[in-house]
């Protein structure tokens, strides 16, 4: 039945820990899930329509990933897993809340390599990936690499979703590009086999075409290798920083628990935290939760 809203095929696959609030406030901006209730339930996205994968297993049920099946719970999203018949302490948990443990839990030898499978028949994948100290560990980063080939965005869930790309897996070796030939007059061009027939174009066409890459070529080495890709990665990494620095509120305390929260959202102008108010606050922007 057609919903309207997009679809998503989410997988999750990392060893790292993240903290709730960020696994929350990140996932909850992305994917435009709405406010928290009185019972700690949010409000269901009007523009996505998540199919969820999760790994469950004695080595990959990481802090990190039961921290997403519990963002996943209070969706309330019907999420499926991928198991190899091992454990851990959060694996009950995410086995034992599928709707329906005969079609929602498929057992497998290799989880990393059935997730891409999965993903890769789903519509719109994209894979989380949790770091921990901005590396990965040797199974996370196979299974980022494995995306990438499938051409699967990769996003690291403990950097508040920062795209990943083959430079963040520098033991990984990226495909191959196509083969390169020298044309007759010296032109560089990449070989391509075709079925199709050979076309003949005159010497104006000819000359229009050439000039058409030239101006490709030319607005390529202006912006520079990686430098759209580093721009938004840096000006996160300067709004994080400028977070830190400005005063943090004292903690206080009832009864030994903590008193009720409220978001605080940074306002780069003014340099400092600021209630959040009313709606969802600006996409991208860092968010915080503080005693209320």
């Amino acid at each position: 039945m057609a919903t309207g809203k997009r679809p998503v095929t989410l997988g999750i696959f990392g060893g790292g820990d993240v903290s709730p609030e960020l696994v929350c406030d990140s996932l909850n901006d992305q994917f435009a899930f709405g406010p928290e209730d009185g019972e700690g339930y949010f409000a269901p996205s009007e523009e996505y329509d998540l199919a969820v994968f999760l790994p469950a297993g004695g080595s990959v049920t990481s802090e990190g990933v039961h921290r997403v099946w519990e963002w996943a719970i209070r969706c309330e999203l019907p999420y499926k897993v991928i198991w190899d018949e091992t454990g851990n302490g959060h694996t009950v948990d995410v086995l034992g809340n599928v709707e329906s443990a005969e079609d929602d839990i498929t057992i497998v030898d290799n989880i990393g390599t059935a997730l891409i499978e999965q993903l890769s028949k789903g519509e719109n994948p994209m894979l989380l990936v949790i770091s921990e100290n901005e590396t990965f560990d040797d199974a996370t980063a196979e299974v980022a690499a494995a995306a990438l080939r499938a051409e699967i965005p990769v996003h690291d869930l403990s950097r508040a979703l920062l795209e990943i790309t083959w430079r963040h897996l520098p033991d990984h070796t990226p495909p191959e590009t196509p083969a390169v030939e020298t044309e007759a007059d010296g032109q560089m061009a990449l070989a391509v086999v075709s079925d199709a027939p050979d076309v003949t174009l005159s010497a104006q066409e000819a000359a229009t075409v050439t000039a058409a890459f030239t101006r490709a070529e030319e607005l390529l080495h202006t912006i520079g290798t990686g430098l759209l890709d580093r721009i938004a990665e840096t000006r996160e990494s300067l709004i994080h920083g400028r977070s830190l620095l400005a005063p943090k509120p004292e903690k206080s305390v009832e009864d030994g628990h903590p008193k009720k929260t409220r978001v605080e959202i940074f306002d780069e102008k003014k340099n400092e935290w600021v209630p959040a108010g009313r709606g969802r606050p600006q996409k991208g922007v860092q968010k915080r939760r503080v005693p209320a």
